[in-house]
C-alpha cells in the first residue's frame, strides 16, 4: 500500500500543476481522487497518527484558508480548498524514513517522465516529428501533442521552450526548481537532479533561472571560496549573454531583454500583469477590497497574468495572509533554520511572479524538505555528539 500512496503522490504533484493528461477531468473529483487515495494506502500501514500542537496548528490555518474561500465563493469552492490542502496533514505524519523514500521516488520518477520529452523536444528543434494529434485547452493557443512533451504552436516560428506535459515551460521550471531545492540540490547523492536541471535550462524560464540560482546559493554557499567560484562563474555566463544581447535570437529574446530595466514597470521580464489588473491594482489599493477581493466589485474576466496582483485581486490581503500562515504552521519545531528559511523565502519569491500557494507542487517539496531537513540536522548532532564523548 505504501506503493500505492507514493504513485498517488507523484500523480496529485503532476496533475496539480496542470499536466496535460488529467486536464478534462473536473478539479473537484480529481481532489477527491487524490485524498481517498492517500487516505486508503496510508490506512494500512503501521502509521500512528496523532493530533498535536503542530497539527493543531496547521488545521487552523487550514480552517482560516477554508472558510475565507467559502465566504468568497461558496462551499464548492471552500471544499476543494481544504481538499487541495488537507494532503499536508497525511505528509507531516509520515516518519522520517517514509519521507525519505517518497522524496526519493517521486524525484526518480518524475525526472524519468521527463526524460522522453526532453529528446523529443531536441529531435523536434530539427527535424518534424509525427504526433498524436492537437491538444487544446482554453486560454491557450493549440499544443503538438507527442504525450510526454506538448510543443506549443506560440513558439512555431522560433526556437521552441521545454515545457514537457505542463500547459507552460514556468509550471516545469517550478516543479524542476522545488525538487531540486528538496533535495538540496545534491547532484552527486540524487543524480535525478541534474535531468531536472537540464530541463530548466530549456525551458528558457527566466523565473526559473532565477529561483534555480537563488536556492542553489542560498544552500551551497558557505563560504569565501565557494563564493569566488561563483561570481566567478556568474560573471563568465553575464559576459556570454551580453555577446548575445541585441540580437535576433532566441536567447535575447527570452531571456537578456527581459532583464533590461523598464521604468514603468522594474525589469522587463516582471511584467506578469495585464493593462487592466494594474488599473484595478491602483484602484483598489488602500480600499477595503484590497484586504477583502475585488471580485463582484470588478469583471474578473478582464483581470488577467500571473503572480501576487493577480493573487490579492482574487482572495484579497486576508486570503494572502491566510496562506503565508499556513507555510508558516507548517515549519516543524526546531528545524534546520538556514535550509526552512531558505525554502520559505524561495516560496515568497515565487508567490511574485506566479502565485499557486495551493498547488501540491509547492507543498510537498516544501513540506517534506523541511521535515528532512530537521531529522537529518537532528542526526547529525546526536552522531557528533557519540563521537565526542
Amino acid at each position: 500500500m505504501w506503493t500505492i500512496f507514493k504513485i498517488v503522490n507523484l500523480w496529485w504533484l503532476l496533475t496539480s500543476t496542470y499536466a496535460w493528461p488529467m486536464l478534462s477531468v473536473p478539479l473537484l473529483l480529481l481532489l477527491i481522487v487524490a485524498n481517498a487515495g492517500m487516505i486508503i494506502s496510508l490506512s494500512f500501514l503501521p502509521i500512528k497518527f496523532s493530533v498535536d500542537s503542530k497539527t493543531g496548528w496547521i488545521l487552523l490555518a487550514m480552517l482560516g484558508l477554508t472558510l475565507w474561500s467559502t465566504w468568497l465563493d461558496g462551499w464548492s469552492n471552500g471544499m476543494k480548498t481544504v481538499m487541495q490542502y488537507l494532503p499536508v496533514l497525511y505528509l507531516v505524519q509520515l516518519p522520517y524514513e517514509y519521507m525519505k523514500d517518497l522524496l526519493k521516488f517521486t524525484t526518480k520518477w518524475y525526472a524519468i517522465l521527463l526524460i522522453p520529452g526532453l529528446l523529443l523536444y531536441w529531435i523536434t528543434l530539427f527535424i518534424p516529428l509525427p504526433s498524436i494529434g492537437t491538444f487544446v485547452h482554453e486560454g491557450y493557443l493549440p499544443y503538438t501533442n507527442y504525450i510526454f512533451y506538448i510543443q506549443s504552436t506560440f513558439d512555431e516560428f522560433r526556437m521552441a521552450r521545454f515545457n514537457g506535459f505542463f500547459l507552460e515551460p514556468g509550471h516545469l521550471a517550478i516543479v524542476s526548481t522545488f525538487l531540486m531545492m528538496a533535495n538540496h540540490f545534491d547532484f552527486k547523492k540524487c543524480p535525478w537532479n541534474i535531468i531536472m536541471a537540464v530541463s530548466v535550462l530549456f525551458s528558457l524560464s527566466l523565473a526559473g533561472y532565477l529561483l534555480a540560482s537563488i536556492g542553489f546559493i542560498m544552500l551551497k554557499i558557505n563560504s569565501i571560496s565557494k563564493g569566488l567560484i561563483t561570481l566567478g562563474i556568474i560573471g563568465v555566463i553575464v559576459a556570454g549573454a551580453l555577446s548575445w544581447s541585441g540580437g535576433d535570437n532566441t536567447l535575447n529574446e527570452m531571456i537578456i531583454s527581459r532583464m533590461e530595466y523598464d521604468q514603468n514597470g522594474g525589469i522587463k521580464g516582471n511584467n506578469r500583469f495585464y493593462n487592466n489588473t494594474d488599473y484595478e491594482f491602483k484602484r483598489v489599493k488602500g480600499t477595503e477590497y484590497f484586504w477583502t477581493s475585488v471580485k463582484g466589485k470588478a469583471n474578473m474576466d478582464l483581470i488577467s497574468g500571473a503572480g501576487y496582483k493577480i493573487y490579492i485581486l482574487h482572495y484579497g490581503m486576508i486570503g494572502t495572509i491566510l496562506a503565508l500562515l499556513f507555510y508558516i504552521s507548517v515549519i516543524p519545531s526546531k528545524p534546520d533554520y538556514r535550509y526552512t528559511i531558505s525554502f520559505f523565502i524561495l516560496i515568497a519569491l515565487c508567490f511574485m511572479q506566479r502565485a499557486y500557494p495551493f498547488w501540491y507542487s509547492w507543498l510537498f517539496p516544501y513540506v517534506v524538505g523541511i521535515y528532512i531537513a530537521k531529522n537529518d540536522k537532528a542526526r547529525r548532532i546526536e552522531t557528533k555528539q557519540e563521537y565526542i564523548s
